[in-house]
């Protein structure tokens, strides 16, 4: 089963923060290109990993926000949605980081680190 990785995921990231920063701004076109690009790049990676289960419920909620928001939703709960979302993939990104081989988010390099004071050779 093949994922989505944390680094791709960045840029479908980019492309919501940018659509979420033009509805705070209240520049209308560039959140609307920005939502528009953030549901094709959505579709490339679902196309690209359909075995990826945390990418399809995010896609469905996100699919869900742009319904309710063409049914008309108020402003402000347009934002705290969109900022849910963002949040949402964020926090997806930083726990497959956590989970790569390589991740660098760890805030200990080794165990070792994490038993404290306990000075040279257990002395």
């Amino acid at each position: 089963m093949t994922v989505a990785s944390a680094y791709t995921l960045d840029d479908l990231l980019e492309i919501l923060d940018g659509a979420y920063g033009a509805l705070i701004d209240k520049n209308e076109a560039e959140y609307e290109k920005g939502l528009s690009a953030a549901k094709e790049e959505l579709e490339n990676l679902l196309e690209k990993y359909p075995d990826d289960e945390d990418l399809k419920e995010y896609s469905a909620e996100y699919a869900s926000f742009l319904e309710r928001r063409e049914e008309g939703l108020k402003r402000e709960i347009e934002k705290k949605k969109l900022s849910a979302l963002v949040s949402d993939l964020r926090q997806l990104i930083h726990w497959r980081k956590l989970g790569m081989s390589s991740g660098k988010d760890l805030p200990f390099k080794d165990y070792r680190s994490l038993r404290g004071g306990v000075g040279r050779r257990g002395l």
